[in-house]
């Protein structure tokens, strides 16, 4: 799998809720430490000359951020929280003895238990046959290769004690439990183990999974594709596994819809196959994601992903302060680097013989169990890590943090490489290749999840990483589970805080973006009331253009009626005072058609009254509309409109 390990870096940069390393106001406890805290560093006022600027110290102890951390959230919802992160904190303290050294181990046990009475008794009763089961399955295999005596080096009646009643070993001898699982899970029985542990092993659900197993998925394809892209297939005794590895995964990509496929699933899954049938794969599956919240780190916002990524970063802070900061300081974000040590369990790049004993820890202890060997191998490294710069500082723990763990008779030092060289130049008939890296895999090729023999030495047998020595060490690194609880409270807190930014960010841009539309019509608007304005402006142009002709024309028809109709009292009057006779000289000198033409002035005279009439109506019309368009542009807000030109 270590070919399609590259596709989980850098996957989840840029979450700043997970990469914040604030310290939040976890519970009235730590609201009261915090407050005692910022007592102490920040100063009561004093008469006198002001004091110096303090922010460089308040930076470096974070008190701003402490502050932020408490402040920003509201006092209500602050308050709920708070009685929720008590109650958090008494439930955990009571899962586990303190005066124990295995807080993780004792407290997951009790967890499960908590889970488990907390479930319907159908459920109940279909586990509790399973268990049953397992216990017979057990007995079989103690049966059968228990008298070869010194060949398997198998604690038989301290195992047979845990499988019997694993609580009365949890609560008594958890200390020889603990350096067992250090040592690792015998293989023989391995399977049963984490299935007891977990109490995964449900005939309901083996049942459902069997018909489950032949519903197509719309993530076979994706499956497929990274199934043949992983070194799964290498084997040819493994082909079986690889088909029934096929069916468990096709299958939870049915059962949770919401996550779904994701690549990471096979790391998880592959495991579990090699040690148990595919239906108690499934049902291990199911209990991982959901009892021991794994179905976190797969989901659509990986917030388990991130939850592990800012406890990592509080545990590192808490064990090596000057590492941290040196990580700080130089802008190496965990995510960049720790992403699919969580997604994969190493599984990217480990063989499966260590990947199995990571898995016996996490069974038993719980996800958060992971952290140990995180912090375990960067503090190995802090002497390393402390002397590089951000290139070389990203690439030591992208690609050699884990060389801390390899093998002696897998290390070419300096003098053997020059001796090598020396013994080459003298030697025609059997020249030495020359090695240029330090660390030298003698093998072909480095399987990272199937673990086969290929980590070994040709010839010697040597086991290419010092597993012993990476368990042993990430074990001595004791993990408070309430510490834990305090991280998550913080987390909650900050992933809220930012979440509720990313809401405000989303609404306001929504916002903008109607007020973007708004603006857009109203200058559309405004375009078009600027044109109508423009039209209305022309006519009345034209008008008062033409007006000063009309009524020239209108005053020479008046005066020529005027004249007209004078001429025509005359002729009447001069009618009246004359006689017959001269009547009727007068009326031959009369032409015919007199009448006729005043009858066309006439006509003509009242064409143009008309025509004047209407033109002053349009005229009163456009000055109205005028007044009227000028009324709403006044009307309308300049800003508006006129904004973006100020």
């Amino acid at each position: 799998m270590s070919t399609s390990a590259d596709e989980f870096e850098d996957a989840h940069d840029g979450i700043s809720a997970t990469e914040s390393k604030s310290p939040g106001a976890a519970s009235e406890i730590t609201l009261t430490e915090n407050e005692s805290q910022q007592s102490q560093f920040i100063p009561k006022p004093l008469k006198g000359p002001p004091l110096p600027d303090r922010k460089v110290i308040q930076d470096a102890l974070k008190l701003d951020k402490l502050e932020g951390s408490i402040l920003d959230i509201d006092n209500s919802d602050s308050k709920d929280q708070q009685d929720k992160s008590i109650q958090e904190l008494t439930k955990i303290q009571s899962t586990f003895n303190k005066s124990s050294s295995n807080y993780l181990l004792q407290s997951k046990f009790n967890q499960l238990n908590h889970d488990f009475n907390l479930k319907d008794s159908k459920s109940k009763s279909s586990i509790n046959s399973g268990q049953a089961n397992i216990k017979r399955t057990f007995d079989n295999i103690k049966n059968t290769i228990g008298n070869f005596g010194g060949e398997y080096k198998i604690d038989w009646d301290f195992w047979t004690h845990i499988v019997n009643d694993y609580g009365t070993v949890i609560n008594n001898e958890s200390d020889k439990l603990n350096q067992l699982i250090i040592k690792g899970i015998p293989k023989e029985f391995r399977g049963i183990i984490w299935q007891l542990v977990s109490k995964s092993k449900n005939f309901e659900l083996e049942e459902f999974y069997l018909n489950l197993k032949n519903d197509p998925s719309i993530h076979e394809k994706s499956i497929k594709r990274d199934l043949t892209r992983t070194s799964f297939y290498t084997s040819i005794d493994q082909s079986n596994k690889a088909t029934e590895l096929y069916n468990v995964i096709k299958a939870y990509s049915i059962f949770d819809p919401d996550v779904g496929y994701t690549q990471g699933m096979i790391f998880i899954a592959v495991p579990l196959i090699m040690n148990m049938n595919e239906a108690e794969c499934f049902c291990l599956l199911v209990t991982l994601m959901k009892d021991y919240q794994l179905r976190n780190l797969f989901c659509p916002e990986m917030k388990g992903l991130h939850l592990l990524l800012y406890q990592f970063d509080r545990l590192l802070e808490h064990y090596s302060p000057v590492l941290y900061n040196h990580l700080v300081k130089q802008g190496i974000k965990s995510s960049m680097y720790a992403s699919q040590w969580f997604l994969t369990f190493f599984a990217y790049k480990f063989p499966l013989d260590i990947v199995l004993r990571i898995y016996d820890i996490i069974i038993t202890q719980g996800i958060e169990s992971i952290l140990k060997f995180a912090v375990n191998l960067i503090i190995k490294n802090e002497t390393n890590l402390l002397n590089l710069k951000f290139d070389k500082l990203l690439e030591f723990l992208k690609d050699k943090l884990f060389n801390i763990y390899i093998n002696d008779q897998f290390i070419v030092n300096d003098e053997d490489k020059s001796t090598s060289t020396t013994t080459s130049s003298t030697s025609s008939t059997t020249p030495t290749p020359t090695t240029t890296r330090r660390f030298s895999i003698l093998s072909s090729k480095r399987n990272s999840i199937t673990g086969i023999s290929n980590h070994s030495g040709p010839s010697t047998g040597l086991i290419y990483y010092k597993l012993d020595d990476l368990v042993v060490d990430s074990m001595a690194i004791n993990i408070d589970p309430i510490e834990l609880v305090k991280y998550t409270n913080e987390f909650e807190h900050i992933y809220i805080r930012e979440k509720s930014k990313i809401n405000d960010i989303e609404k306001l841009q929504l916002e903008n973006g109607n007020l973007r539309h708004k603006i857009k019509d109203l200058e559309s608007s405004y375009a078009n009331l600027n044109s109508d304005h423009v039209d209305i402006v022309q006519n009345m142009v034209d008008i008062k253009v033409t007006l000063p002709e009309v009524l020239n024309d209108n005053e020479e028809l008046k005066l020529e009626i005027e004249r007209l109709e004078q001429e025509l009292a005359d002729l009447k009057s001069k009618i009246k005072s004359s006689s017959t006779t001269e009547n009727n000289d007068l009326k031959d000198g009369i032409p015919d058609n007199i009448e006729d033409h005043i009858h066309q002035l006439l006509l003509i005279n009242a064409q143009e009254t008309e025509k004047y009439a209407n033109l002053q109506d349009v005229y009163d019309n456009l000055l109205d509309e005028d007044e009227r368009l000028a009324a709403e542009i006044k009307a309308i807000p300049s800003k508006a409109w006129f904004g973006r030109w100020k």
